[in-house]
């Protein structure tokens, strides 16, 4: 049975690679991800322990919780105190702050991470780790400042240049004295990097009299974790120190965590992938069972038992998975190559090693796609082991399947479940886990009642092709004869339009919902916003504007995250005195205008969840001031600008907070005042003292966040692609299949006079069919996804909904389009069947 299983595969290879290819790219994506998340963990373990290699201990403050937030400096007055200590060699404070350069042309310099750090440079050059002076030399006094490479090469940068550099306060010009490197790179990311003398660093950054930290080389022969531990013992309460290799991991996790949901989302990616070439696999072996009815007949007839029949069958696809994820196994090293240029091209840079192949990723990659062609052959192998022994003196031909109550009731029941699981994920805050098993559930459900539903649709569908004659004609009486197999087919294609078209639905509602706010909810003239929409801007840029003529009112707004009530949450600050003359709050108790540095403003959701009134007291720990209870001032209701359950002012922030960087501002222009000539003035203001801030009306900024929301889409669409293409792959392995089935039908076609153009357009109009069919269907459960997780997301300010006609139709043409592209190979196959070999088959 075995040497038949392999020798079966080895007669049909064009359908043996097709299907091979189909799982093969879901397991190259899967193999891909999780190398590049073995490069990219590997890259900042390397950075981190190279940068911080030459501190042996780290002096700190303890954090006052764990919401990342740096912690509160030390005084530099510990600074002696440490450098006292037996076993210290040498000891330097070190501070970091906001930094933005710009080039010699005095635009900034943008990140594409949006890191814009600056820091103070150590004169020892044994506590620099990697840091390396590339050129030029160290910052000595004020006005003198080191660039890293990178940023030298973008800005145009030579050495004694004069450059602006801005800062949370007033921007300064400095001389470019030294260019650095990080361990043999130019950068880091793509960050930008500036430093200075520690005296220069801590006036420009916000840091006079404190150190972020107190970096410390031991003497020879005393190790890290011993000095760390003589270290400690002379430090008063809540200052802490750990060992440099401890901060390096520190770093190190910290970051990795931070870019955990990238990993998350191309994994699922990587799921789509997957689930789309199951459909492929279950398709394909429908087919070669209904195809070898006669053979598995001839295997029963001569003693062939069911489970060794189910066996052959189950092995076929064994060998099939095994073989197909070790091919995506190599495709992987590919992939692992490309995400990193995909992710950059859409702006997020990461620094990554070169791609090595684990263990753990091997083992994955052959477990998954095994598995999953396994799982996807089961149905076919028991369909299998059902062929009676009689049935090899009759003819395999497809047949017509019939209408089926109890495919249509069970149809809706798993659709129903999905979308109850869909539902408690969405709204009920059941977790992620359950919207991804409704969304499964959902497409489950379509898939065990698409077949009722294909034979009118493909109907309906292919009723223009009637206009191209016989051809048209018997395409779409091809896509109806056998519906289950066109609404399998079809299916691959469904899902992943299907989230296409919702991510395009959901980022459809939420450009209408910003364009709603900005038409309805504030009465602002003008917006500053930072330059970078990877970056924060420094809140300095509104206090120049504030001075600007024609300007009657600036309102400044920023965000962060703290523990509020036990969780980790996101918080605003803004102006409690000006912020209602520009944005409507919605406030159902209480008053924003009583917002003080101990009181914070609740949404309405969050204080109905928490059965929380004004007046009440809420625990609230921030990262450098630690645990503290905030009053409830007032309720609001419209989350529609600021997305947070939690509103804090300004001076709060700063309280809590020192050095916050600023994130939109609201701009009022006096009565009288020409709104354009004040933005134009503005503008000049900005690019001559903050170019990290512009200004721009109500159509500039709505373009603005339109355009982030766009890029976030085009690289969600980007890596469906590939669950397209799985699907675009299945419709060439069902027709291809389908000519080897029908030859006896296409060679009586060309008896009776079917020229081969008509035979290939045949098969072209019946791609379409099913590309079309597969569309609809996609386009449909798309928009339901779309709204539903528009809806799901109303009390964060996504108030509006909005289909994207514009795009539903395009990408159905575009699959018509595919539909023949995918149909190229097959119907070239079918115009070339022998006549005579085909009317004489048996």
């Amino acid at each position: 049975m075995l040497t038949a299983t392999i020798k079966g595969m080895l007669a049909h290879k064009l359908r043996a690679a097709l299907t091979s290819l189909s799982i093969a790219l879901g397991v190259a994506f899967l193999a891909g991800t999780l190398m590049l998340t073995d490069s990219m963990h590997r890259a900042f373990d390397q950075i981190f322990r190279e940068l911080k290699a030459g501190t042996d201990v780290a002096v700190r403050t303890e954090a006052a919780s764990d919401t990342g937030t740096a912690p509160t400096p030390v005084t530099d007055s510990l600074l002696p105190t440490v450098r006292s200590v037996d076993g210290v060699a040498s000891a330097e404070g070190q501070v970091s702050g906001y930094a933005l350069l710009t080039g010699v042309n005095g635009k900034p310099i943008q990140s594409g991470v949006g890191v814009t750090a600056g820091s103070s440079l150590s004169r020892d050059e044994d506590l620099r780790g990697a840091l390396s002076l590339r050129s030029g030399r160290a910052p000595t006094r004020a006005g003198e400042v080191a660039i890293n490479a990178g940023s030298a090469t973008k800005g145009d940068i030579a050495l004694g240049s004069r450059i602006k550099i801005l800062f949370q306060g007033p921007a300064e010009e400095f001389t470019v004295v030294g260019i650095v490197q990080f361990a043999g790179e130019d950068d880091l990311g793509g960050a930008t990097d500036a430093f200075f003398d520690t005296v220069t660093a801590q006036r420009v950054l916000g840091k006079t009299g404190v150190y972020d930290t107190i970096a410390v080389e031991a003497a020879p022969g005393v190790s890290e974790k011993a000095l760390a531990r003589r270290v400690s013992s002379a430090l008063p309460a809540g200052i802490e120190a750990v060992t440099g290799k401890a901060l390096a991991e520190e770093a190190s996790a910290g970051l990795s965590k931070g870019l955990a949901i990238v990993n998350k989302a191309l994994l699922v990616f990587a799921g789509v992938a997957l689930f789309v070439g199951s459909f492929i696999i279950w398709n394909t072996f429908a087919m070669q069972v209904t195809q070898r009815t006669r053979e598995l007949a001839l295997l029963r007839a001569i003693g062939a038992t069911r489970r060794q029949v189910m066996r052959n069958v189950l092995v076929e696809a064994f060998l099939f998975g095994l073989t197909a994820s070790a091919l995506g196994l190599g495709l992987g090293l590919g992939v692992a190559r490309a995400l990193p240029l995909v992710l950059s091209a859409f702006g997020l840079s990461l620094p990554t090693a070169a791609p090595q192949l684990q263990a753990t990723t091997v083992l994955a990659s052959l477990l998954v796609g095994t598995v999953v062609t396994l799982v996807a052959a089961i149905a076919p192998a028991l369909r299998a082991t059902r062929v009676l022994p009689v049935e090899a003196l009759r003819d395999s031909t497809p047949g017509a399947d019939r209408f089926s109550h109890r495919r249509l009731i069970l149809g809706a029941l798993v659709a129903g479940l999905g979308l109850a699981a869909l539902f408690a994920g969405l709204f009920a805050g059941a977790g992620p886990i359950y919207i991804g098993i409704g969304v499964v559930g959902v497409i489950l459900g379509v898939t065990t009642f698409a077949p009722l539903v294909a034979r009118p649709l493909a109907a309906a569908i292919g009723w223009p092709l009637q206009a191209r004659g016989v051809p048209g004609e018997l395409a779409r009486q091809n896509a109806m004869r056998n519906p289950k197999r066109t609404a399998s087919t079809a299916m691959a294609l469904v899902i992943g339009l299907s989230l296409v078209v919702s991510v395009s639905v959901f980022a459809a509602s939420l450009k209408a919902s910003i364009h709603d706010f900005l038409r309805g909810s504030t009465s602002a003239d003008l917006y500053l916003l930072p330059t970078s929409a990877m970056a924060p801007s420094s809140p300095e840029g509104a206090q120049v504007v504030r001075g600007a003529d024609g300007v009657a009112l600036v309102s400044e707004t920023s965000s962060g995250e703290a523990r509020f009530a036990g969780g980790v949450a996101e918080f605003a600050s803004l102006d409690p005195a000006t912020v209602e003359k520009v944005v409507e709050l919605g406030m159902t108790a209480g008053s924003i205008r009583d917002l003080g540095v101990d009181g914070v403003v609740v949404s309405k959701s969050k204080a109905d969840a928490q059965h929380w009134k004004v007046g009440d007291l809420v625990p609230a720990q921030f990262g450098q001031t630690g645990k503290q209870s905030l009053r409830i001032e007032g309720i609001y209701s419209k989350k529609a600008y600021f997305d947070a359950d939690y509103l804090i002012s300004l001076q709060a922030h700063q309280k809590r907070e020192p050095g916050f960087m600023a994130s939109t501002a609201f701009v009022k222009v006096a009565p009288g005042a020409n709104v354009k000539q004040v933005q134009d003035q503005v503008s000049e203001l900005l690019a001559a003292e903050h170019p990290d801030t512009k200004v721009v009306d109500q159509a500039g900024y709505e373009k603005a966040e339109g355009a982030s929301i766009d890029k976030l889409l085009g690289l969600v669409t980007v890596l469906l692609l590939l669950a397209v293409l799985i699907a675009l792959l299945g419709i060439v392995n069902t027709l291809a299949l389908s000519v080897f089935e029908r030859t006896r039908e296409l060679g009586l076609l060309r008896a009776v006079g079917m020229t081969r153009n008509q035979v290939r357009a045949m098969v072209r109009w019946e791609s379409v069919v099913i590309s079309v069919v597969g569309a609809a269907l996609g386009a449909v459960l798309g928009v339901g996804l779309g709204i539903a997780m528009t809806q799901a997301l109303a009390d964060q300010g996504i108030e509006s909904i909005a289909i994207p006609g514009t795009q539903l139709f395009a990408s159905v043409v575009l699959a018509g389009v595919a539909g023949v592209l995918a149909a190229i190979g097959p119907a070239r196959r079918a115009a070339r069947v022998d006549v005579l070999r085909a009317v004489v088959t048996d």
